[in-house]
């Protein structure tokens, strides 16, 4: 079902002609065919591990193809790295911002492009006269003097755009970029490429978030397992076929319902902690989570949700206040302690925390369990017993791998985060504590991870659910707690839990 008639006459400002990339035995490009038309905003979408990124790092001439060329206003191209492809006008805005800490906004937007005096002086009249013109240009305000750190995610958003016009890109591709912003920070960001396409520019915008690709593009291109399989204008398109096209065939998402609340599991009265910077993180917080429920929180990012998972894991000591597992205080307990109480953990960094990637499959699933009397015998591990209880919780977690014995690196991110998932259910916690749960992880991945949330709430078990995804917190939450400057804004509950109430407590508005 490839429609490959999309730029056929058209003014194709970027794209690619059979892009064929192989690592080892892997392709993962297979003969990608694909045009951006100039002026448009032409979404990219796929499943996690579907060859997205080795196609955007070879239009941003970080790779390159082993066959097929990448084609730049109607004519190939070679590049020899992304200076090459910055030179023909494409820049890219990646999800992990490339700021510097420690300069402000106006630096960091002229940075390496600096207007210069006698003397090698920056011209920061000249400067910023400049960055005055790009907001007009874009319709946005910024506070150029402010320090990159203390900036707002969105306007660090913004300036990562304008740095790319500043240095004279007309080509944007844009990774997730609306990944850590409220509902009304992304609006303002949707305006913002709008009126950017309107003037003549041309964007690439990649993202799981099917609503806003449906809102925004122009075009869309479905790639599956290196291949295209589909590119249609987004006109012609709703979120349940592009989902299908995605995934292969029709998903059967988890129908959340309304959990019954137990007896309180976890409690945090008045807790305050410091960020990573030293201001305060979390300010006074009180928060209870029942057995039997799902108490989500939101917020934009840096808004205190890093400082409560750490205060709640013991990664980090509080100023003040006190934290309980049914009663029992663990304020000052380490995290092993806490998991003998009850507390599993799904850390938001996998890569870093979550897993090691380089021990087994198997040391993974078992990790933080395996002093259990089944799996050990005086300091000595009884593989058998391991292997055989792992093999049987991968299978009933559908976590798809050749040897349990390879590295865990040897797994997709998918299904990394179901072992993740595995190891943390496995044993019976009584609250969860997930942190970006689904962050990642394709489709097919979040409805499964979903279901499994679901499911520990309706044995018993109580999750506090850390999600920069308002549709993840909104579909399985009970409650919704928002934070805004290490404080609570407001609470709603399932059933009136509403995206624009939510974004306005997001932004510090009191809950009404």
């Amino acid at each position: 079902m490839t429609d490959t008639t999309l730029g056929m006459g058209a003014d194709i400002r970027l794209g690619a002609h059979r892009v064929t990339r192989r690592f080892g035995s892997l392709v993962a490009n297979d003969a990608i065919e694909f045009q951006a038309r100039r002026g448009t905003i032409h979404a990219i979408v796929g499943g996690n591990g579907a060859g997205k990124s080795t196609l955007m790092r070879i239009l941003q001439g970080m790779d390159r193809p082993d066959d097929g060329v990448v084609i730049v206003d109607n004519l190939p191209a070679v590049f020899l790295g992304p200076a090459d492809a910055f030179d023909r006008g494409i820049g890219m805005v990646h999800q992990e911002f490339m700021l510097v800490p420690g300069l402000t906004l106006l630096e960091n937007l002229i940075l390496a492009k600096e207007p210069s005096l006698s003397l090698g002086r920056i011209d920061r009249q000249t400067a910023l006269a400049e960055a005055r013109q790009l907001e007009r240009l874009a319709g946005v305000t910024v506070d150029w003097d402010a320090p990159e750190e203390e900036a707002p995610v969105h306007v660090r958003q913004i300036v990562e755009i304008l740095r790319l016009l500043y240095r004279g890109a007309d080509v944007l591709i844009l990774d997730e970029p609306t990944a850590v912003l409220a509902p009304a920070q992304v609006r303002e960001l949707i305006a913002l490429l709008k009126k950017l396409r309107d003037e003549g520019r041309t964007i690439l915008f990649i993202s799981h978030k099917l609503d806003e690709v449906l809102s925004l593009a122009d075009d869309v291109t479905v790639i599956r397992s290196g291949k295209v399989v589909a590119s249609m204008p987004a006109a012609q398109a709703d979120k349940a076929k592009l989902t299908e096209l995605m995934i292969g065939e029709i998903l059967s998402r988890p129908t959340a319902r309304e959990g019954t609340s137990g007896k309180a599991v976890l409690e945090l009265a008045g807790i305050s902690a410091a960020s990573g910077r030293g201001t305060a993180g979390l300010d006074g917080l009180d928060l209870t989570v029942h057995a039997g429920e799902i108490v989500g929180i939101a917020g934009v990012a840096g808004n205190g949700q890093d400082e409560l998972a750490a205060v709640v894991t013991g990664l980090r000591k509080a100023r003040a206040g006190r934290v309980t597992i049914e009663g029992i205080d663990i304020t000052h307990m380490p995290l092993m302690h806490r998991r003998a109480h009850g507390l599993a953990y799904l850390s938001p960094d996998r890569a870093a925390e979550g897993l090691c990637l380089s021990a087994s499959i198997t040391d993974n699933a078992i990790a933080g369990h395996h002093r259990r009397a089944q799996f050990s015998s005086s300091g000595i591990l009884r593989r058998r017993q391991i292997a055989s209880h792992v093999e049987a919780l991968l299978d009933r977690f559908a976590v798809k791998r050749t040897s349990s014995n390879l590295p865990a690196a040897s797994l997709s991110g998918g299904n990394q985060q179901r072992v993740a998932v595995a190891r943390e259910l496995d044993g019976a916690p009584k609250i969860m504590l997930a942190c970006q749960p689904t962050r990642g992880v394709d489709i097919r991945g979040i409805a499964f991870i979903h279901q499994c949330l679901l499911d520990f709430r309706d044995k018993g078990g109580a999750v506090l659910l850390i999600s920069e995804e308002l549709d993840e917190l909104i579909t399985l939450s009970d409650r919704i707690v928002v934070l805004y400057g290490g404080r609570q804004t407001g609470e709603v509950s399932r059933g009136s839990a509403r995206i624009e109430e939510i974004g306005r407590m997001m932004l510090g508005g009191a809950d009404a």
